[in-house]
């Protein structure tokens, strides 16, 4: 089997979405599926520091177009995809592939989409939120609405393709992976245990208002009357920092939080390990429709773990085995659970055991590749006994 990969141009540079991309094509290739590379267009900004794997894979690129000053705002990203359509229909004539898969950001799906009907080829595309969202632009939506089938990350995200009018036959879902390398055996060292008399609490994530942090930073401020060494670790920046050190000090908690700024995944990941809690406070009605990667990552590491009951989360966890929800939105839920944790500290060793388990069982890049792979044959199998759906 043959699968040409269209993915977007942070892929050939040192990005997060690089990263998970080449584990994700590294476990394809273990699994007997050969695989053809294609990047989209890069912006004339972007970072010229190269970091594909060019001694083990082949990487075709998309040459950025020159579309004329006059056109409309949305003129460059038209022509940024009929430069890849036409540059994807060469590739596909090149290395005559069974399949198109499109990685996220599924906008590349409108560019695929017409090649892939002209050639009788199978179309899977990634769902990200976009996909899901309001905002998402007709072509794009014509394309993932007609793709043989859609990968969804969770339930949360089926049920937000569904109610955009996208066919549920066509959509699979395929649990997202850790970024980092699950260590069932992990949990809370003795070295942290004895360090308690301090306790860590650690959040990642965005500094907006829907993730919760001004929640987590409520709750910490109740916390603190009783326990008056606590802090918080935010691992997180952006547009929100300045808002998010204002509210700080108005809690009067300087010298109690402090915020990293942005960090990439793995850093992210270090920080988060080195937490006795990590907290997701995530709002309900947040627009949260998958577990984040932190929380992964958190999990596999071997974390104790908070998060809020949202849809996404109770899919995810198990409350009391493989760590603890709180009503979401609920200042003294979060406090309490804080609190009994902190109180009961010989919980955290068998949460994180826990947590590590489940992501080491069905949060890993092989299990990811295995799920890409069956979705790859059903949908050739379908095209073969003529159930082709688009």
């Amino acid at each position: 089997m043959r699968v040409l990969h269209v993915l977007d141009a942070a892929c050939a540079r040192p990005t997060d979405y690089a990263r998970r991309t080449q584990a994700l094509l590294t476990a394809l290739r273990a699994q007997g599926v050969q695989t053809v590379h294609l990047s989209a267009a890069a912006a004339c900004d972007a970072d010229s520091q190269d970091a594909w794997p060019h001694h083990a894979w082949h990487l075709y690129r998309t040459p950025a177009p020159r579309a004329p000053l006059w056109l409309p705002r949305s003129g460059p990203d038209l022509a940024n995809s009929a430069a890849l359509a036409l540059r994807l229909r060469r590739i596909a004539r090149l290395t005559r592939p069974d399949l198109i898969h499109v990685h996220a950001p599924s906008a590349h799906a409108s560019a695929a989409w017409p090649v892939a009907r002209l050639g009788r080829l199978p179309l899977v595309v990634d769902a990200d939120r976009r996909a899901a969202g309001s905002g998402i632009r007709p072509l794009e939506r014509f394309a993932c609405a007609r793709a043989d089938a859609l990968a969804a990350p969770s339930i949360e995200m089926r049920a937000a393709l569904r109610a955009s009018g996208i066919h549920p036959r066509r959509i699979a879902i395929l649990p997202p992976a850790a970024d980092v390398m699950a260590a069932p055996g992990c949990g809370a060292r003795p070295s942290d245990m004895d360090m308690l008399d301090a306790p860590l609490l650690a959040y990642a994530g965005d500094l907006d208002t829907p993730a919760g942090i001004g929640l987590l930073l409520a709750a910490l401020h109740d916390l603190r009357r009783k326990r008056r060494t606590l802090r918080l670790l935010v691992a997180g920046g952006g547009a929100g920092i300045d808002a998010l050190e204002t509210r700080i000090a108005a809690a009067g908690l300087n010298g109690y939080v402090r915020v990293t700024g942005l960090l990439a995944g793995r850093r992210t990941a270090d920080v988060l390990a080195r937490a006795d809690i990590a907290v997701f406070p995530a709002l309900a009605g947040s627009g949260t429709l998958m577990p984040s990667r932190h929380l992964l990552n958190a999990m596999a590491q071997g974390c104790a773990v908070v998060a809020s009951d949202i849809p996404c989360h109770r899919d995810l966890l198990v409350h009391g085995h493989s760590g603890m929800l709180f009503a979401a939105g609920s200042r003294q839920a979060l406090a309490d659970v804080l609190a009994q944790l902190l109180d009961e500290r010989y919980r955290l060793r068998p949460l994180g055991q826990a947590a590590a388990r489940c992501i080491a069982a069905t949060h890993n890049w092989t299990s990811a590749a295995a799920a890409y792979r069956r979705l790859y044959e059903s949908v050739l199998a379908d095209v073969r006994d003529g159930r082709r759906g688009c």
